[in-house]
């Protein structure tokens, strides 16, 4: 029993290593592939996953997918990420000056707040979007248009148009006249599901590694193959659970892939309660006048969220004894 724990211990410690590892990345360049799924291609060579590894694209380059998907990290706090049978040029890779071209399919792309020393730009045949706040973001080349579902852009004809503004619950048919459209309703598709994951994966995994880098030596195996987070209460020791476990319990979510929550496919809540600090995804409701709470931009939330007690068990019928 004393050795099945040491193992369980070993296993999870080293995992968290590396964990800890990719989710601390930094990259001097714009463009790092920082999650994909099923089919994806960075020119013709077909990516393959290796933990704790990242590939970025190099200027010039095209990332596509066929049936899959991938998230790109654009500049801290920016996320692209693109749905199935789409492609993206990575015109220039400066975090200053940061531009990608959308050359086929659709993409979404969800900005923190804008830094001065970072700037994103994507572009679309003959125009330009820029995001000068934090929000969410569609942009589709069939038909072409930009959907601003949270926050506002500013788009602009290439190489020297005004800029117009496109504000939130808004889109915009890209055309000769540039005129922003009131939305009477938000795009709903798979892309929408997948963004929607990653986005609430992130999150935990910011959160969940927040506490344990204010507390390192809280994170303890216990119960064999279990281990016990704090903030999270009790949950299997990572790379020993059984990827079916809870998935029976909760609805699947499209894109869900936690670190840190190995066995987990969809949100994680604990006895209905859902994790501190961890505020649900929610695409907004465009064209009702009904203000919906905001989701979270990526990357570590400040301030950063303080333990949970115990909650005497995780969904799935699993308890404390």
């Amino acid at each position: 029993m004393r050795c099945g724990r040491a193992n369980s211990l070993l296993i999870v410690l080293s995992t968290l290593a590396a964990a800890v590892s990719a989710q601390s990345v930094i990259s001097t360049r714009a463009g790092l592939i920082h999650f994909f799924e099923g089919a994806v291609y960075l020119g013709d060579r077909p990516l393959e996953a290796h933990l704790g590894r990242f590939t970025n694209i190099p200027q010039g380059a095209e990332l596509r997918t066929e049936q899959g998907r991938a998230e790109v990290l654009l500049t801290p706090g920016v996320f692209l990420r693109l749905g199935e049978k789409s492609a993206i040029r990575m015109t220039a890779t400066d975090l200053a000056n940061t531009q990608v071209e959308l050359l086929t399919g659709s993409a979404m792309v969800e900005a923190g707040e804008p830094s001065k020393d970072t700037a994103v730009a994507l572009l679309y045949r003959n125009w330009k979007v820029q995001f000068p706040q934090k929000g969410l973001f569609r942009i589709d080349s069939d038909p072409p248009r930009l959907w601003v579902l949270r926050g506002a852009a500013d788009v602009a004809t290439i190489p020297r148009g005004q800029p117009i503004k496109v504000e939130d619950g808004m889109d915009l048919p890209f055309a000769a006249v540039l005129v922003p459209e009131q939305s009477s309703h938000a795009p709903a598709d798979a892309l929408n599901d997948w963004a929607k994951g990653r986005g609430e994966s992130i999150v935990a995994d910011n959160a969940i590694m927040a506490q344990i880098d204010e507390d390192p030596a809280a994170t303890t195996a216990g119960l064999d193959n279990f281990t016990y987070f704090p903030m999270l209460g009790l949950m299997p020791s990572l790379g020993l659970s059984s990827p079916g476990l809870y998935s029976s319990i909760l609805p699947y979510q499209p894109g869900f892939s936690s670190i840190y929550l190995p066995g987990y496919s969809y949100q994680p809540v604990f006895v209905g309660i859902p994790i501190r600090g961890y505020v649900p995804y929610r695409p907004p409701r465009i064209g009702t006048g009904i203000t919906t709470p905001r989701g979270p931009i990526p990357y570590r939330p400040t301030p950063r969220p303080g333990p949970i007690a115990p909650l005497g068990g995780v969904a799935g019928g699993v308890h404390h004894r």
